[in-house]
């Protein structure tokens, strides 16, 4: 091999900051066979790539999907198929290019085209997971795969802004090559099946990664195994210990300047604390994450898309909609201009930003969100798909705030019967359409029928959520309010006060959601006579509403009316 000419680094840095991301998304192009030519040492990647993803494993991956997921989800599987297509054409592409900068155009040091390949090779051990997955599909996996794929490809896409941090060590500059070679290899395999889903699978790789990890000595490989433990814990919903993985992996990241490894620690701890409704130490890790990507990748990078959705998902969680609009809106823009306005990463940001209007008090902004990413779903997924059933059980609820009864029992029929058959009666996603189903009834005044939906919806949020949780509260509101509507008050009280509780706990008592749960505990004392009670109850809810929604609003005016009525019966005036 001819020695590279070593030209000044900064000169080449400049030149990697503009290829980063320039592969992500092509597909193979068609040309004319020009006259046969001698293969040089850069022509073979192709190689590679076939091993793992030739014709034939192309047809047994989609014979497979298609098997599994039936007829009505061809368009995705074929999707699938091709946007695989894509990320094997540009790990080829990003393979040549770096070669043929280093031995051809002498534009890339050799010191940095040995780190880029040692990227790249795990960017090929990712897809090669992958197809093994696509190849045993099952309900988790299938859910799954656009985020696998969207992980592969951005990690094709940065390799060379990684290789000229010196990303890691070269096994042979470790103190255990075989281990730095390991350790590479087993958190690869992780990191895909964890972003299908597949924790179980992922938690033998995990423990391998970490052990090779240490004996090589890289501490920059020990981080990345941590972190990918901490990713896994979050996914198994173990928060307290993904936070005993990802605190050290923060401090460790910062202590050597590793600039991707520090955002990943902050993403998972800010997930992680996100879901144990420490919303505060949330949005500090989630906020610095974003600003590390943006500084890492550029502002228009779609891991910093990722963190503004993820900023987005805690503003909503806490009823700030207007600054979760402008997150959700970032990150859509980010995405429609890498992915385009059909992909299901971008479809997620429609979905997103219906919730978001429903919040804002603007129905018909709802729908206009909640159907344009049902349509955007259906044309990349197919109808029959879990990303498309969820935009329907929540665009349902739009459905009965506009008095649309039948519409919305439709959509969620249709919703849980593709969820029950591909994800399982037990996913949390089914949960949605129970949920929705009762309120259907509760719309129709079948208020006993509503409450044996809701108490489905209870156990698998349960299950999933546990007790202490934002979505298990909203079904035990529903549930409060069906008992209400039946004279049951002091079984509407005990769950009304759960509700509350959790509410209080994870939002605060100043939060418009909060608020709600004041006022429904405030009817329900009135209506026992607890006249004292409900008087504080609705002064509460009134203090968030005169913030929050403004004194003109009319549901401010119907707590007020409330408080003067009671006020006036308390205090004898």
């Amino acid at each position: 091999m001819t020695k590279p000419s070593t030209s000044p680094l900064s000169t080449w840095v400049l030149s990697a900051g503009l290829l980063a991301g320039a592969g992500l998304g092509l597909t193979p192009g068609c040309a004319t066979p020009g006259p046969p030519q001698a293969r040089g040492a850069c022509d073979d990647f192709d190689l590679d790539v076939e091993k793992i993803w030739g014709n034939a494993k192309r047809r047994e991956v989609r014979d497979g999907l298609r098997t599994f997921a039936g007829e009505s989800q061809v368009v995705n599987v074929d999707r699938i198929v091709t946007k695989m297509d894509a990320i094997t054409t540009d790990w080829v592409m990003m393979n040549r290019r770096a070669c043929k900068d280093t031995l051809e155009r002498q534009t890339m040091p050799e010191e940095i085209y040995v780190r880029v390949s040692l990227c790249l090779n795990t960017a090929l051990v990712q897809q090669r997971t992958l197809i093994t997955q696509l190849g045993e599909v099952d309900r988790t996996s299938y859910e799954h795969i656009d985020r696998a794929m969207l992980d592969i490809s951005e990690n094709i896409a940065t390799c060379q802004n990684q290789a000229v941090l010196a990303y890691y060590k070269t096994p042979e500059e470790t103190a255990d090559s075989e281990a730095a070679q390991t350790a590479d290899s087993k958190t690869a395999e992780a990191k895909t099946l964890l972003a299908l889903g597949k924790s179980e699978a992922a938690s033998g790789l995990l423990n391998d990664a970490a052990i090779a990890a240490k004996r090589s000595g890289d501490e920059r490989r020990s981080l990345d195994a941590t972190i990918a433990a901490c990713n896994h814990a979050v996914l198994q919903g173990e928060y307290d210990k993904a936070i005993v993985y990802g605190a050290p992996s923060l401090t460790q990241a910062q202590k050597l300047g590793y600039a991707i490894g520090e955002a990943d620690a902050l993403t998972c701890l800010g997930t992680a604390e996100l879901r144990r409704g420490n919303h505060e130490e949330a949005r500090t890790h989630l906020e610095s994450a974003m600003r590390q990507r943006e500084s890492f990748f550029g502002k228009d990078h779609p891991r910093v898309a990722d963190a503004a959705n993820r900023l987005g998902n805690l503003e909503a969680a806490v009823a700030s909609y207007k600054t979760a609009h402008e997150l959700y809106m970032r990150a859509l823009d980010i995405w429609t201009k890498t992915f385009g306005a059909d992909d299901p990463v971008t479809s997620r940001a429609y979905h997103n930003l219906g919730f978001v209007h429903i919040g804002l008090d603007d129905v018909e902004g709802a729908v206009a969100w909640y159907q344009k990413a049902i349509e955007a779903e259906t044309r990349s997924l197919g109808k029959d798909h879990p990303a498309t059933a969820l935009s329907e059980a929540n665009y349902a609820s739009v459905l009965l705030l506009q008095e649309k009864i039948d519409d919305a029992y439709a959509l969620l029929n249709h919703a849980i019967e593709v969820q029950q058959r591909i994800l399982g009666p037990g996913h949390p996603e089914v949960a949605v359409s129970l949920h929705g189903i009762g309120e259907v009834w509760a719309a129709r005044k079948g208020y006993a029928s509503a409450l044996e939906w809701y108490a489905k919806a209870l156990t698998l949020r349960k299950l999933a959520f546990g007790e202490h949780h934002l979505e298990t509260a909203k079904t035990l509101d529903a549930m409060a309010t069906a008992h209400y509507k039946l004279k049951q008050y002091d079984e509407a009280n005990t769950l009304a006060e759960q509700a509350l509780k959790v509410r209080e706990d994870m939002l605060g008592p100043d939060n418009i959601v909060t608020a709600t749960s004041y006022f429904n505990c405030g009817l329900i004392a009135e209506k026992r006579k607890k006249y004292k009670d409900a008087l504080r109850y609705y002064e509460k809810s009134l203090l968030v509403e005169d913030k929050v929604r403004g004194p003109g609003h009319v549901l401010t005016k119907q707590t007020r009316a409330a408080v003067n009525r009671l006020g006036d019966l308390v205090n004898g005036r």
